[in-house]
């Protein structure tokens, strides 16, 4: 009996110890006495999977209609096989679609992935507004074309995959050079200076020396580059000679079809389109020249290339390269030639022999030479001397005026 008692009592005084010590037991639920949530470095950002399966990405392209079918069609056929739902929005071309993706990243407004000109990269890439591709998956396939590589690395990494390229080209009528004594069209500052003279000496003014798109450089480093020059070793007599034969000039967008007539009546003499308007109205009564085959080098000065990136503010990168690997596959970019004209970006495609390769109205082979690529350090300075060489071809600029800015941006 006397030893039920001290159990009893043994009892108690735990239970009483216990209770005095419920106090300090409690949970703390105040958020505020624990440290913010900081946000992930690039480099240390966790696989996908870790923050919660992410199922869909948005994408923001600068597209042709008929190019924007064509993506769409192989994004569709990426999502059926993967599961991840993709949602493609196109940026009118027509209304300079380009630079108003470049303005929405600028600030904040970004999809996981967004298509820009290859030239951009640099730019934004050393701004910070845009991730590394290759921290997040190794893209697997081919190489790109040696030229493309400048655009895409900076500071150790790689910020773009290519998708494409479309070397601009000079499309005249053999006939109606050859009323003003030319059998081509020009290929040295002194033929295009003579065919200047021959315009000025007309009674009439109806007639235009050359048309190009003035919302890229590219049309008119093809110019350059049929006289031996470039948008980044432009002569003081090229751009002397720019601003003589600029009220010759029927400045246009890429897309004016009315140049096509112009040429075939004879009030046009030259046009520098992309490769690709001239392989989709190009006819047997004009012909095509491409300057590139002229000067052997400099050649990526005169190709205008689409990247895909990713914007800093991506939420999904890993899935996000996924999708890049798939798209610019060799089968894709094989599919993207065959509908849209555009040239594929992969080194592997230009040696396999294709005969839409084949076909080009210049040897592709250039493509592929180790010469014809661009200094490591030339992106900074393409970007401003592209500027000022529009300013210049808009009348925006002397000749003087252009030497000047030519040279305080080196």
């Amino acid at each position: 009996m006397l030893r039920r008692k001290n159990y009893w009592l043994l009892f108690a005084v735990l239970l009483l110890s216990l209770t005095s010590l419920s106090p300090s037991m409690e949970l703390d639920t105040d958020e505020g006495s624990y440290p913010p949530r900081q946000p992930l470095d690039q480099s240390e950002r966790p696989p996908s999977g870790e923050l919660g399966d992410e199922q869909s990405l948005t994408i923001r392209v600068s597209l042709s209609s008929l190019e924007f079918g064509v993506l769409q069609r192989i994004s569709n056929n990426y999502s059926l096989s993967s599961g991840v739902s993709v949602q493609l929005t196109n940026v009118d071309t027509e209304e300079d679609g380009a630079a108003q993706v470049r303005e929405e990243l600028t600030v904040g407004d970004s999809p996981d992935i967004v298509m820009l000109d290859g030239h951009s990269i640099f730019d934004l890439a050393s701004r910070g507004y845009l991730l590394p591709v290759d921290i997040y998956q190794s893209v697997p396939g081919s190489t790109p074309l040696t030229m493309l590589i400048p655009q895409m690395q900076w500071n150790g990494y790689d910020w773009g995959v290519p998708l494409d390229i479309d070397p601009y080209v000079m499309v005249y009528s053999p006939q109606r050079l050859a009323e003003w004594g030319l059998s081509g069209a020009p290929s040295s500052l002194e033929e295009w200076s003579g065919l200047l003279n021959r315009l000025n000496g007309e009674e009439t003014k109806e007639h235009y020396l050359l048309a190009m798109d003035t919302r890229n450089p590219y049309g008119y480093a093809a110019v350059l580059q049929s006289m031996g020059g470039g948008l980044l070793s432009m002569s003081e007599a090229q751009a002397a000679w720019t601003e003589a034969a600029r009220g010759y000039f029927y400045l246009t967008s890429r897309f004016n079809q009315d140049i096509w007539n112009m040429l075939q009546d004879g009030k046009l003499a030259v046009a520098v389109v992309p490769l690709s308007e001239w392989r989709k109205y190009g006819n047997s009564t004009l012909a095509v020249q491409a300057p590139l085959e002229q000067t052997g080098h400099n050649i990526y000065e005169a190709i205008h290339s689409r990247f895909f990136a990713l914007p800093a503010q991506s939420g999904s990168p890993e899935a996000a390269v996924k999708w890049l690997a798939y798209v610019t596959s060799s089968s894709a970019q094989l599919e993207w030639l065959e509908n849209t004209d555009h040239l594929p970006a992969l080194d592997e495609l230009y040696r396999s022999g294709l005969p839409e390769i084949s076909r080009l109205p210049f040897d592709s082979g250039l493509f592929l030479t180790d010469d014809n690529a661009p200094e490591s350090d030339s992106e900074g300075e393409w970007s401003r001397k592209a500027e000022a060489a529009i300013l210049l071809l808009t009348g925006k600029l002397d000749a003087a005026g252009y030497q000047a800015a030519a040279a305080a941006s080196e």
